[in-house]
This record gives structure tokens, C-alpha cells and sequence, in this order.
């Protein structure tokens, strides 16, 4: 099983590749997978007193959001808000986008695939935070493709960190599932933390995903990359059994 691997916002390939090295080293040690990074083009320079936390440059995001800032992204996350569902939370913290945005995504997926017809083939793909949200409009779009014109999926799953929902560019909105249904229909396995501030987005995914074929992992902790050799070596055999099912 080879992932195609799509970091987060104000990060690179090598930063994420360090990230997820516990968890590559689980699913690599008996051939169960194998790892292809890239990343954004767009710059991304850290918010000021925080590129220690962020690592070292340079410092990539594959979308554009209207021209805010790093800075006004992390404020605007700062005061998330809180509503019954996880579709209301998003819909009040996010409008629907202008045409630079969905132009912006337009790009990265055309980037995107041009990495799986230059690196491919995948079979699966995994992303974190902004990644996944990339990683599922991915599967999103196969699915539609196939559901149009019959054409054979690219990607068979989707593993997906922090993630929030994929982009539909009908709408140029986030596709939410109250309005949309489950539109992802291949396995999925969804890494969250449950004390992730963010997690009204990571349920808004998994919502839009066939809960048949979709598993929730919890790490225990925030917005962050599982690294405890306990709980790698349990997500290591959650993903296995995902992949054994694809055969």
C-alpha cells in the first residue's frame, strides 16, 4: 500500500515526514506500507514567536484563504466556535469562499495530481489539517468521477490526522454533511485527539464519510501527530486492518 502524504498548513515534506516518523516506522517495519511526501506552494511564513514550533522552512500551505494572513488564520481559529452540531460550528466559522479561494484549490489539486500521475500509483492517502482536508476533496472528487462517467477509482482509502471536511467547489464551500450526505464511500480512518480544539472539524469529516467503512482512532491528545509508542503501535494495527479489507 503506497500513501500519498499531504502535510499541514505552515510546514514542508521533510517536517512532516520527521512527524509521522514513529508511525512510518510501524506500518514500514513489515512492509504493510510505504510513504510519498510533498508539499504546498504557497508561503507560509509562521505567525511571529512561534517558529520553534513550526521547525525549520521553508514553510508551505497548498491553499490561499482570500488573502488572510497566517496571523489572521490563527486568530480567526482562536475564538472557534462552539454549536450543537459539528456542521452549525463550521457554517458559523466559515462563509463561503470567493473565487480566489476555489481558484486556489483548483491549483492544488491540479498539483496534486500530478504528483499521483508523476510518483504513483497510490493506492491510498493521508494528510494532516489542512492536508486532510485535501486528502478527502481527493477522494471526494474520485468518487464523483466515478459516479459520472464510470471511471476507476484512483485512491482506495483515506487516513486522515486533525482533519476537517473536503472541499466541494460546486459549491465552493465545505461539504458538510446535513447538506450533502455521506459523499465519501471508500474506507477511511480518522486520527483525532479529544481535546483537539478543532474537533467540530475532524466529526464534520468522519460525518461525511460512510460510517460502515470509516473508523475513529483517538490519541488523547490536541491538535497533534500521535507519537507514544503505545498508541502508534496501536494505530498501526487500527490502518492494518483497514488496508485487509481492501483485499
Amino acid at each position: 500500500m503506497k500513501f500519498l502524504c499531504i502535510p499541514g498548513a505552515i510546514s514542508n515534506a521533510e517536517t512532516f515526514k520527521i512527524q509521522l516518523a514513529p508511525f512510518i516506522k510501524e506500518l514500514e517495519s513489515d512492509g504493510t506500507a510505504e510513504f510519498y511526501f510533498t508539499q504546498g506552494d504557497v508561503d507560509a511564513p509562521p505567525p511571529p514567536g512561534s517558529e520553534d514550533y513550526f521547525g525549520p522552512g521553508p514553510h508551505r500551505r497548498f491553499l490561499e484563504y482570500d488573502g488572510q494572513t497566517e496571523v489572521e488564520l490563527v486568530q480567526k481559529l482562536q475564538d472557534f466556535p462552539e454549536e450543537a452540531t459539528a456542521e452549525d460550528t463550521l457554517r458559523k466559522l466559515l462563509h463561503h469562499g470567493e473565487e480566489a479561494a476555489r481558484v486556489s484549490v483548483h491549483n492544488a489539486l491540479d498539483k496534486l495530481h500530478r504528483v499521483m500521475d508523476e510518483e504513483g500509483p497510490f493506492e491510498g492517502v493521508l494528510g494532516y489539517s489542512e492536508g486532510a482536508t485535501l486528502a478527502s476533496t481527493l477522494l471526494l472528487y474520485d468518487e464523483k468521477r466515478r459516479r459520472s462517467d464510470g471511471r476507476e477509482r484512483r485512491l482506495k482509502c483515506g487516513l486522515f490526522f486533525a482533519g476537517w471536511p473536503p472541499i466541494d467547489l460546486d459549491g465552493n464551500s465545505l461539504a458538510l454533511s446535513d447538506e450533502c450526505g455521506q459523499v465519501i464511500d471508500v474506507p477511511t480512518c480518522h486520527v483525532l485527539g479529544a481535546i483537539d480544539p478543532f474537533l467540530q472539524g475532524v466529526m464534520a469529516l468522519y460525518n461525511v464519510c460512510n460510517p460502515e467503512n470509516a473508523s475513529l482512532f483517538d490519541h488523547g491528545q490536541g491538535h497533534t501527530l500521535p507519537r507514544d509508542p503505545e498508541v502508534v503501535k496501536e494505530l498501526g494495527e487500527t490502518v492494518r486492518m483497514m488496508i485487509r479489507g481492501l483485499h
